[in-house]
C-alpha cells in the first residue's frame, strides 16, 4: 500500500499521443465582456461607504460636489470677483507691483587707486598710473581737492596731444575732481578740448553735459545773446549725448560683448541718458513761454519718453527728473485752462497732477530705504 500512494505522487511521463486535440471548429470563439449595470445611486453610494467604515462627515463632504445647483456656481464666481476688487482697491499696482527706485549715481572709473595694490611692471609700462596713485591719496585719503586738482592739471599739461586717450583715465579722474569742486566752467573747457578728437567718449560727453547743467542756474541773470549761445551750446551737447549712447547701442549689440561688458555698457547708456533729459529740459525751460504757447514742448515730450524708457523707468534719478517736469507744467496750468496735449496725448491737468502725487510717494519711500 505504501508504495502504491508513492507512486501516485511521482510525476507521470506523458507522450504527445495521449492527448486528443479538438479539430479548429469553423466559428470563432466567443470573447468573453463583462454585462452592462446602472449608475449606482446616491443612496447605494452612501450605504456602500457606511458599510465600509467612513466617517459620516466625509460621506456628506464626498457627496456635496455633486448637489452644487447653478445658483452655488453663481454665487462662488460672485465671490471670487469681489475678492478680486478688495485685493486691485487695497493693493494698487503702482504701490506695491512697480519695481523699487535704484540710484543711477554719477559715472567713475571707482575708488581709489592704491599703490599696494600695483605691480612694478604695471606702474612701468602704465606712466599714468603712478600719477593717478598720488591724486588718490590726496583726495581720498588726505582729503586734499584743491591739491589733487593742481596735480592733475600740472600733469596733464606735460601729455604731448597724440598720447591724450592713452592717459584718459587720469582725464576721467580729473574731471570727477573738478565736478566735486563744482569747477563748472573749467569742466567745461577741458571736456569740450577732448571732445574735439574724441567725441564719442562718454565720460566726455557725460561731464561735458554735467557743466552746462551746473552752470544753467546762472542763465537768468544772462543777457538774452547769452541764452542763445547757451541755448545752442546745449542742444549740440544733446546731439552728441545721442551719438554717444547709439555708438554703445552697437557694441552691446556684438556677438563677443557679453557678461561684465555688456554691463558697464547698460550703465554707461543709461547715465548718459538721462544726461540727455536733463539737457531736453534745460532747452524747454530756456525759451521761458507760456506752456500753451510753447514751441519747444518737443523736448519736453523727448525728456519724458527718454524717463519712461525701460532702461531708466525704476530709476530715482529719472523719476525725480520726471516729476520735476510735471511740477513745472502745473505751476504754469491754470485751473481754468482746458486739456494740454503732452507726450502726443491730450491730458487733462487733474492726470498729471495725480502722476505728480504718485511719483513723489515713490520719491520718499526710495528715500527711506
Amino acid at each position: 500500500m505504501a508504495a502504491d500512494q508513492d507512486n501516485q505522487q511521482l510525476p507521470v511521463k506523458r507522450n504527445a499521443s495521449d492527448f486528443q486535440v479538438q479539430p479548429e471548429s469553423a466559428a470563432p470563439a466567443d470573447i468573453g465582456y463583462l454585462p452592462q449595470t446602472d449608475p449606482i445611486e446616491s443612496e447605494d453610494k452612501i450605504q456602500i461607504a457606511r458599510e465600509e467604515g467612513y466617517d459620516p462627515m466625509a460621506i456628506e463632504m464626498a457627496l456635496v460636489s455633486a448637489r452644487n445647483s447653478f445658483a452655488d456656481k453663481v454665487r462662488l464666481l460672485i465671490l471670487i470677483a469681489g475678492a478680486a476688487a478688495l485685493v486691485v482697491f487695497f493693493f494698487p499696482k503702482d504701490r506695491f507691483f512697480e519695481p523699487a527706485s535704484r540710484d543711477l549715481g554719477s559715472m567713475s572709473i571707482g575708488g581709489p587707486i592704491l599703490e599696494e595694490s600695483l605691480m612694478n611692471s604695471e606702474l612701468d609700462n602704465k606712466p599714468w598710473l603712478e600719477v593717478l596713485v598720488n591724486i588718490d591719496r590726496l583726495f581720498f585719503q588726505e582729503g586734499k581737492l584743491t591739491e589733487a586738482i593742481k596735480l592733475a592739471e600740472s600733469e596733464l599739461a606735460k601729455v604731448p596731444h597724440q598720447d591724450r586717450e592713452t592717459w584718459q583715465e587720469l582725464y576721467y579722474r580729473y574731471w570727477e575732481l573738478l565736478a566735486d569742486a563744482d569747477r563748472a566752467l573749467v569742466l567745461k573747457t577741458s571736456t569740450r578740448s577732448y571732445l574735439d578728437d574724441f567725441p564719442e567718449d562718454p565720460f566726455a560727453n557725460y561731464y561735458f553735459a554735467r557743466a552746462i547743467l551746473k552752470s544753467a542756474a546762472q542763465i537768468q541773470r544772462l543777457i538774452p545773446e547769452s541764452i542763445k549761445s547757451h541755448r545752442q551750446e546745449t542742444e549740440l551737447a544733446a546731439s552728441q549725448l545721442d551719438r554717444t549712447c547709439n555708438t554703445l547701442e552697437a557694441q552691446k549689440k556684438h556677438p563677443e560683448t557679453e557678461g561684465g561688458k555688456k554691463e558697464l555698457i547698460t550703465d554707461l547708456y543709461r547715465k548718459l541718458r538721462l544726461e540727455q533729459a536733463k539737457l531736453y529740459v534745460l532747452i524747454w525751460k530756456l525759451g521761458d513761454y507760456e506752456e500753451d504757447e510753447h514751441p519747444d514742448v518737443i523736448f519736453r515730450d523727448k525728456a519724458l519718453n527718454i524717463c519712461d524708457n525701460e532702461e531708466l523707468a525704476d530709476m530715482t534719478e529719472a523719476r525725480a527728473l520726471k516729476a520735476e517736469i510735471f511740477t513745472y507744467i502745473l505751476d504754469r496750468w491754470y485751473w481754468f485752462e482746458g486739456r494740454q496735449i503732452i507726450q502726443n496725448k491730450l491730458r487733462k491737468r487733474s492726470d498729471i497732477q495725480k502722476q505728480l502725487e504718485a511719483l513723489n510717494k515713490e520719491l520718499k519711500a526710495a528715500e527711506k530705504l
